[in-house]
């Protein structure tokens, strides 16, 4: 037995050179541990030299309310809303604001500093007007011959006095002036020729300046407007655009309207090119494999083929809509039991999940499960996994279930006697 160590353990308060320190313990962190990080402080030291400075440059670019600036408040606010801002006022520290507030850079930053208290009618949206903002009773006439002169005249004033505020320039003109002076006469002529005012004339003079206000264009479709035939002609209102037959018959089909279709849930799961070989050589076409919900418990699957693409995809989007049907739905949520559905070499196993579990599925079976508006569902599919027998699989399986009912009547027995639950699953 070595007597090196009891003697050194003897000897270790004497010894006059430390003893070698022990390995230290491995770290397995990319970073190095705290102790060895240089400590920074969070924030920068300020000298009392530049604290100063800041207070002073804080109180010059954001000065408090004087006397003058808080008597014009109080004539638009009311006490209650002048003390909250004397208290917003004094929480917000304008050294703060200055040392870490900053101006927008960003694309989307208003092009203007403004305080939003008026409408800027170029930037901003114009106010819309409607009938009732008009007193007395909305009646207009078409003008004859001569108020249409004198609405001319009075209207091409009226814009000749916007142009020149100041008057018409007196004395000799040079050619340049004169050009200038005649292409605005013209301008405004032109535009007191499409007035609706020189069209229009009513004996109240507030319908009569609202057929010219544009805040009154939208939402006061009763007041005349002046259109171009051009434009009566190239617009097509919602209710004449041009329909579908397939899609009309299919409405009628239906005894739906338009409003429902667009709340369908409609996706093209599959697609590819076929090909098909005749006499008269090889006949390219493209197929369409579609599905179709209301997320509300209907479910349609639907092919369509041609050549096409656009024919091909509305024939199987027609096709899927005219084959919805029903899928049983346990709370709303889920399938009445487990699935199994075979189809060619596919097979498709659908099992119900309590609540919350949610889809958790291949991408196809969770594309049809959505739009069938289930939300706690489990598949597998153990043998093959071509798409289009998936798709149909499932298909089959959610809209054929066998329901607690039928299977209860079938036996002949009640239905509680199928589920096996009595008094709200309290006795078995």
């Amino acid at each position: 037995m070595s007597v090196c160590r009891p003697a050194r353990c003897l000897f270790t308060k004497t010894a006059s050179t430390p003893l070698p320190k022990a390995t230290p313990q491995r770290w397995f962190q990319t970073s190095a541990s705290r102790q060895a990080r240089k400590r920074r402080p969070h924030y920068p030291s300020i000298k009392a030299d530049d604290l100063k400075l800041l207070n002073q440059a804080a109180e010059a670019e954001y000065p408090k309310y004087d006397t003058s600036e808080t008597t014009l408040l109080a004539k638009q606010y009311s006490p209650s809303q002048i003390a909250a801002i004397k208290a917003a006022e004094t929480s917000i520290d304008s050294r703060d604001v200055l040392i870490q507030g900053q101006r927008r850079t960003d694309p989307w930053r208003l092009p203007y500093e403004d305080d939003l208290a008026e409408v800027d009618p170029v930037t901003d949206h114009r106010p819309r007007l409607g009938p009732e903002d008009i007193e007395g009773r909305l009646e207009y006439r078409r003008a004859n011959p001569v108020e249409r002169d004198e609405a001319i005249a009075r209207i091409a004033n009226e814009n000749l006095a916007k142009m020149y505020p100041e008057g018409f320039p007196e004395g000799k003109l040079n050619d340049a002036q004169e050009q200038e002076m005649q292409d605005a006469l013209e301008a405004a002529l032109t535009q007191a020729a499409v007035d609706p005012r020189v069209t229009y004339t009513s004996d109240h003079p507030a319908v009569l300046e609202a057929l010219a206000d544009p805040r009154h264009s939208v939402v006061a479709p009763s007041l005349p407007r002046l259109e171009n035939r051009m434009a009566r002609q190239t617009r097509r209102l919602s209710t004449e655009e041009e329909e579908d037959p397939r899609q009309k018959r299919l409405l009628q089909y239906l005894g739906w309207d338009k409003q429902n279709l667009r709340n369908l849930r409609i996706k093209t799961l599959v697609s590819h090119g076929v090909t098909n070989q005749t006499r008269m050589g090889k006949i390219r076409s493209f197929y369409y494999l579609t599905m179709a919900g209301n997320q509300d418990g209907l479910l349609g699957v639907g092919e369509g083929k041609s050549v096409e693409p656009e024919e091909g995809r509305k024939q199987s989007v027609m096709s899927a809509i005219r084959n919805m049907r029903p899928v049983p739905r346990y709370e709303n949520r889920t399938t009445f039991g487990d699935l199994e559905r075979k189809v060619g070499a596919t097979k498709v196993q659908l099992f119900a999940r309590p609540p919350g579990f949610g889809l958790r599925t291949q991408h196809l079976i969770f594309e049809l499960a959505r739009a069938a508006g289930l939300q706690d569902l489990a598949a597998k599919t153990p043998r093959s996994r071509n798409k289009m027998n998936v798709i149909k699989a499932t298909w089959e399986a959610l809209t054929n279930q066998k329901l607690p009912d039928e299977i209860a009547r079938a036996r002949g027995k009640k239905l509680v006697d199928v589920r096996k639950v009595y008094y709200g699953g309290s006795v078995h």
